[in-house]
């Protein structure tokens, strides 16, 4: 995705989205394209499906942080950024010693890290992507449907299409963000159409 139609996917939403100077990046050793990108689009304050995303607060130090240091983890955690967390509390990172590819560490499984996206740009247009699912859910079958997991095999196959197209890797891992985020939509389906037919 085109970053002019991130921009104006956010702006239409009214999301409050942040750019990072350059002066609070340049600790963390990103690569030039994860720099231009916080730098000249930044982040949403908060995305679909429950994540959240550090922004830099007028008069602090804010931003992001180290892992490593934050929870006093080993060595191996040294290249991992947060840049915000999930709905659950586990922090969303940029591994610096993958290029900057976009993982979540499960803090209630020593931190196991798991694929999110590949690069920062993909992470931003798979949420545009997930977003634009949802709203498609509500115009079909009302305000709550995604809440009440109201989605059809041909809309689930739309939302990995369309996953798929802007990260090849996106549904790769039973344990990655994105797929474990089909099969909640699944499990929630299964859940409301049971509880109809009783």
């Amino acid at each position: 995705m085109l970053d002019n139609d991130l921009l104006a996917h956010w702006r239409a939403q009214q999301e409050l989205v942040t750019t990072f100077p350059f002066e609070l990046l340049s600790p963390f050793g990103f690569q030039p394209a994860t720099v231009t990108f916080l730098t000249t689009i930044g982040l949403p304050e908060q995305a679909a499906p429950f994540l959240n995303f550090y922004h830099q607060l007028p008069g602090t130090d804010g931003g992001f942080y180290r892992v490593q240091q934050e929870y006093a983890l080993e060595d191996s955690f040294a290249g991992y950024i947060a840049i915000g967390f999930d709905g659950l509390g586990n922090p969303v990172v940029l591994n610096t010693q993958q290029q900057d590819r976009v993982e979540w560490l499960d803090h209630e499984d020593d931190f196991a890290a798991h694929y999110v996206n590949a690069s920062l740009p993909a992470l931003a247009s798979c949420l545009v992507v997930y977003e634009q699912f949802i709203q498609h859910l509500q115009q079909a079958a009302g305000e709550d449907a995604y809440l009440e997991a109201q989605v059809t095999d041909a809309q689930l196959t739309a939302l990995q299409e369309a996953l798929l197209a802007e990260d090849a890797q996106a549904l790769d891992e039973a344990a990655g963000f994105w797929q474990l985020e089909v099969m909640t939509l699944l499990a929630n389906r299964a859940d409301r159409q049971e509880r109809e037919r009783t």
